[in-house]
């Protein structure tokens, strides 16, 4: 008999995973059935070969809500991947100015009320060197300002939990009222819309500070979306650790 030759690359490793047959443990650790994770496996496998199997990180994550605020939008697609792949589109980014450097709410006093952000959080390792972006947008409105840091070292679900933390912590600075979150992490947006309960001890701290925060907040919406529609979020974060040498 032939000596199972071990992965070499994250689809490999994710065929291997497929195949096994004992998914149980980490079915019930993802909150899925033993199917449902098969299938995704399957079709992350597949995403990667099409993208030519990975380089940079990515990721997306968001803030808990509060009761009867908080709503999830569809969720679909899958958690941001173990490991680091390359930015989801070569798109040029408009220069923002950085919330950290405006003291007030940047939100017009024509239109939408609502302040809509996009948040992501990169790690390349998981753990890793990592990174978070944020950009804020009046809804239905322009782009406003952006935040991108290096993190230090952190999984991807840590930096995703701490990119919703930063944004939120400049809307508690500017006094703002209403807030959308998009993220294209499916486990932070299920775990904010209250769909999965947090077990990680790693991710508890950061989660509880949250919704510490989106409690002080008079509307608070959480929404996963696909990952292209995160990419000016995921190229801040990538900007950031490429700057900062990770």
């Amino acid at each position: 008999m032939s000596e199972s030759k071990s992965p070499e690359n994250l689809p490999e490793l994710l065929r291997t995973l497929e195949r096994s047959q004992d998914l149980r443990p980490l079915a019930r650790e993802c909150g899925l059935s033993v199917r449902e994770l098969r299938k995704r496996l399957g079709r992350w496998r597949r995403e990667l070969a099409v993208d030519g199997g990975g380089g940079e990180a990515t990721g997306g994550s968001a803030a808990p809500g509060t009761p009867g605020q908080a709503q999830a939008g569809p969720v679909a697609g899958a958690p941001a991947a173990a490991t680091a792949r390359k930015p989801a589109t070569k798109t040029k980014f408009p220069e923002l100015p950085a919330a950290a450097d405006l003291p007030e709410c940047p939100l017009p006093r024509e239109g939408s009320p609502v302040l809509e952000i996009s948040s992501d959080g990169a790690s390349r390792g998981n753990p890793g060197p990592a990174s978070i972006g944020v950009v804020f947008r009046q809804k239905d409105g322009p782009e406003l300002c952006e935040h991108a840091e290096a993190i230090g070292r952190a999984t991807n679900n840590q930096a995703e939990y701490r990119a919703v933390l930063a944004a939120l912590e400049h809307c508690d600075r500017w006094g703002v009222g209403r807030v959308h979150l998009l993220v294209d992490s499916e486990l932070v947006a299920r775990q904010l819309t209250g769909v999965y309960r947090v077990k990680s001890q790693d991710l508890l701290p950061i989660y509880q500070q949250v919704m510490h925060l989106a409690r002080r907040l008079r509307e608070f919406r959480v929404r996963h979306v696909p990952r292209a529609r995160n990419a000016h979020a995921d190229h801040l974060a990538n900007r950031a650790l490429d700057q900062a040498g990770g």
